[in-house]
């Protein structure tokens, strides 16, 4: 019988039974994977209350027999992010980050790029020196660019001029074309979502520098409400579902004015 051992981040967790629970787990080796920690609820001794959501664990899996899901034999906590379960506003930004990992990515698919971003901005999520709202906009444009998705914001998708090019201020997106559209070509029916020049710079800037140094850009809070509108449009429309707790996050940062 095999075992894995591998880093992992808890994505989804969900109560089976009086004792068990069922986990959705992105592993640094193994991708996306769902593991059943037997007992969980009952014995204090063998996780001691660690298997909660967005922790970096360290664990220790097993196929179980038959065609049952991979039993869960060890944790260990290596990243506790109770600060982030603490703060509504937090918990909703990571809780989106995470349903775009399990909704786009494939099971026992290995994705350490994934792995390595979503344990990037939940650790700056818990430091504090972030805000939060940058952090999305990182995550997200990171995201859809490593599964080859990244809006065309460099030029027109139509006609291909430049941005630098164009003697405009503001464009509109065309999702279905996945980028922009200028002036001079026939934008898309709805051009309800429309982004600056500016923004379109500081965008292309955060998905091309590292992730220490992308974290450096400062929007205004224009800039910041555009580029929030375009990706939360852009990004769900180009993985084919709408996350439910995009909803979420949405009405938290109404309540909690979050214009950062």
């Amino acid at each position: 019988m095999s075992y894995l051992s591998t880093s992992a981040i808890v994505l989804r967790r969900r109560a089976y039974g009086d004792f068990d629970l069922i986990l959705t787990v992105l592993t640094k080796d193994h991708g996306i994977s769902t593991v059943i920690a037997k007992a969980a609820k009952k014995s204090t001794k063998r996780f001691g209350g660690i298997l909660e959501h967005f922790d970096g664990l360290g664990i220790v899996y097993r196929q179980s027999r038959g065609k049952g899901l991979p039993i869960l034999e060890e944790a260990t906590l290596e990243r506790n992010f109770g600060v982030v379960r603490s703060d509504v506003l937090k918990t909703a930004y990571a809780s989106y980050w995470s349903e775009l990992v399990v909704l786009w990515l494939e099971a026992d698919e290995p994705r350490q790029d994934i792995y390595d971003l979503l344990a990037f901005v939940l650790d700056a999520l818990a430091s504090g020196k972030v805000p939060p709202a940058i952090l999305s906009l990182l995550f997200q444009m990171r995201f859809i660019g490593y599964e080859g998705l990244r809006p065309v914001l460099e030029r027109c998708t139509c006609c291909q001029k430049e941005i630098e090019q164009l003697d405009q201020k503001q464009f509109c997106i065309d999702l279905r074309q996945g980028g922009i559209v200028c002036n001079q070509c026939p934008g898309p029916d709805n051009q309800s979502v429309t982004i600056g020049k500016g923004t379109l710079k500081q965008l292309i800037w955060m998905a091309k520098e590292d992730l220490g140094k992308a974290l450096r850009v400062r929007f205004a809070p224009q800039s910041m409400a555009e580029a929030t509108a375009f990706l939360e449009a852009f990004v769900p429309y180009h993985i084919g579902r709408v996350p439910k707790s995009l909803g979420f996050l949405r009405q938290i940062r109404v309540t909690s004015n979050d214009d950062s």
